[in-house]
């Protein structure tokens, strides 16, 4: 069986099936699969979440992660954003939904069904629901029409559920403009900065080192390091063993062209007029009108890329404004739905995005297109090629890792597999010590094995290796004398951090005395500093984004000029007074208004939803299994 599935890794449905394997793995362990499999991971009102449900909705929350964090996406960041939690609560959720819609007596009916199912765009053809389409996209995902209508059917249900829900919810235009005020009023703000790097003349005595060395000896303890051999098996290995057919090329060609549609692209170059995106009404405005005197320059002469060189202030003066050849996508909304809306040879008004005013010329529009099969044959052929050895690769280490569980040793194994038994110097956590294509991958799984022991199947960048820990040195407490630099470097730094904090402390007290920060600065022969303007989410300029530091800042004003508290922000500490406060332009709020009402329309639902499943669960019966969670 292991074999048969090695041998067909490239399946799809292999894939999801050796997934699934591991999954039940990770959550029942080896030995209690058996016993387990009936058992529930939780219940609502005595209707079970079974395993199964559990795994699918443990994978649909992984891969949004992965989606969302790309390789940063390892097993601690999955613990710490609690993932298995999230999946059981999103079925728990699920659960009492469909409660409710059954209680409520909702229905879908079965042309509702089919007019939902007809929209969804993955099973259309030349715009229209095609049956054999719709049996190949639920394939490709190992689904047949009958479960996924009955999900289908289900979600439509909840979605019913929700809509009578939170359909009531409102937003009134008064509600609106007092949150759009809320989040893009801006604020600038004079401060004085005291960093502890500038106390250069504290240092810690004999007597202070000492004590820090006796009272956490623990942390001078030396890293471990391990040692270990292993067996790497490389693609390029089996080469000479793989040849793709014009047969292969063009099914997957068929079956993935969507990859090879070109959207719609344009050539334009633009002439711009920098305004920064926090700037106030009247600077917004003199740039406008800027801009405008060289539209009307655009249009009396034809040399634009002239014009651009004189006038334009952004980094494609130099070559006349050009931008080249792009997407919409590949451009700011505002800018993008403009010029790809335009003729060629068309000039355009000028156009607001966050850096500024263009002026816009189109001097060429290409069509969208599919790519030929025949200037992709050598592309896909490649890549066809790489996950045939890739498979390969790994289809022989899984049979090298087979032998090991079928009890011969980590040199018969690499008798057998024709492989060389490498071994490493000792290498440490990180992988300092190690010249490997994934030094840190590798140490990573080294120091999960005790000594003697053999990893399963590692895949390390296109790599598949097998390790065994042949020796650990263990960390132990060094000698005062090795570790005396690092304490004195620790020290020093705590104490200046102290010396700093009193002297701003000192500083603050000071404050009460004068009219303005500016006066306090003055006094003191201390150098004031000023940000920009910043809004509620944005971070402080010269400061960074403290969120204790930005709500102080929003209640300075005239009256009340200079926060009577010091902030701490990293490693510097700040006192702050007030500079400047900026209020959106009633004509700013009135032209976001609509936009405004969604979101907040659609954060009350959010909201409003998360408070309404709260009430259900205090009515209902909620049994959790933790030994799945833990």
């Amino acid at each position: 069986m292991l074999g048969y599935l090695r041998e067909n890794t490239g399946n799809w449905i292999i894939k999801i099936f050796l997934f699934i394997i591991v999954i039940v793995f990770v959550f029942l362990g080896v030995g209690s699969m058996n016993s387990k499999k009936n058992n529930s991971v939780a219940t609502v009102n005595d209707e079970p979440i079974t395993i199964t449900e559990f795994q699918d909705a443990y994978k649909s929350v992984v891969a949004q992660m992965k989606e969302r964090f790309g390789d940063n996406l390892n097993d601690d960041l999955l613990k710490a954003l609690n993932v298995k939690q999230q999946a059981l609560n999103n079925l728990i959720e699920q659960k009492l939904v469909a409660n409710e819609a059954q209680r409520l007596k909702i229905i879908v009916s079965d042309k509702e069904l089919t007019e939902a199912l007809m929209t969804i765009k993955a099973f259309q053809k030349d715009g229209a629901f095609n049956l054999e389409q719709y049996k190949r996209v639920l394939g490709f995902n190992s689904l047949n029409p009958e479960i996924f209508e009955v999900r289908q059917r289900a979600a439509m249900k909840e979605r019913k559920v929700r809509d009578m829900v939170l359909g009531a919810i409102t937003v009134s235009d008064v509600e609106a403009k007092r949150w759009y005020v809320f989040q893009n009023t801006a604020m600038a703000i004079n401060y004085i900065k005291v960093d502890p790097a500038s106390f250069t003349d504290v240092s810690p005595t004999e007597t202070q080192i000492k004590q820090q060395y006796e009272e956490n000896r623990d942390l001078y303890k030396s890293d471990p390091k391990k040692k270990a051999v292993y067996l790497k098996f490389s693609p390029e290995d089996h080469t000479d063993k793989v040849a793709v057919s014009e047969e292969q090329v063009k099914d997957f060609y068929e079956k993935n062209i969507n990859r090879f549609k070109v959207p719609e692209k344009i050539e334009a170059s633009h002439i711009l007029i920098k305004v920064d995106e926090t700037a106030d009404e009247a600077a917004v405005e003199a740039a406008r009108k800027e801009a405008d005197k060289i539209y009307e320059l655009t249009i009396k002469d034809k040399d634009f890329a002239k014009l651009a060189q004189k006038f334009s202030q952004g980094p494609s003066k130099s070559s006349g404004g050009y931008l080249g050849v792009f997407e919409k996508e590949n451009m700011v909304k505002p800018f993008g739905d403009k010029a790809f809306s335009m003729k060629i040879g068309e000039i355009s008004k000028p156009v607001r995005t966050i850096f500024g005013w263009h002026i816009i010329k189109v001097m060429a529009k290409f069509k969208p297109s599919v790519e030929t099969l025949a200037k992709v044959r050598d592309k896909i052929s490649s890549e066809l090629m790489n996950q045939e050895l890739q498979s390969m690769a790994y289809y022989q280490a899984g049979e090298a890792f087979d032998s090991i569980v079928d009890g011969d040793d980590f040199e018969q194994v690499a008798m057998i597999t024709q492989r060389k038994v490498i071994s490493t110097p000792f290498f440490m956590q990180n992988g300092d010590g190690l010249t490997l294509e994934d030094s840190a991958g590798f140490a990573q799984a080294a120091f999960s094995q005790t000594n003697d022991d053999i990893s399963d199947v590692k895949q390390l960048g296109a790599n598949y290796y097998l390790i065994k820990v042949v020796e650990t040195i263990e960390p132990k407490i060094q000698p005062l004398e090795i570790v005396k630099e690092s304490i004195v470097l620790t020290l020093t730094s705590k104490l200046q951090k102290e010396a700093a904090k009193k002297a701003t402390q000192a500083l603050s007290k000071k404050a009460t005395a004068v009219d303005s920060i500016d006066q306090l600065a003055k006094e003191n022969k201390l150098t004031l500093l000023s940000t920009g303007l910043f809004t509620r989410n944005q971070p402080v300029e010269g400061i960074g984004n403290s969120p204790e530091l930005i709500k102080a800042a929003f209640a300075l004003d005239r009256e009340n000029p200079i926060h009577p508290r010091v902030l701490e922000v990293g490693q510097n500490f700040y006192i702050i007074g007030f500079k400047k406060k900026q209020v959106p332009a009633d004509a700013k709020v009135m032209e976001a208004l609509k936009k405004t009402k969604e979101q907040v329309a659609y954060m009350k639902q959010g909201q409003n939803f998360l408070s309404w499943i709260e009430e259900l669960k205090t009515k209902t019966n909620i049994h959790i299994n933790s030994e799945f969670l833990n």
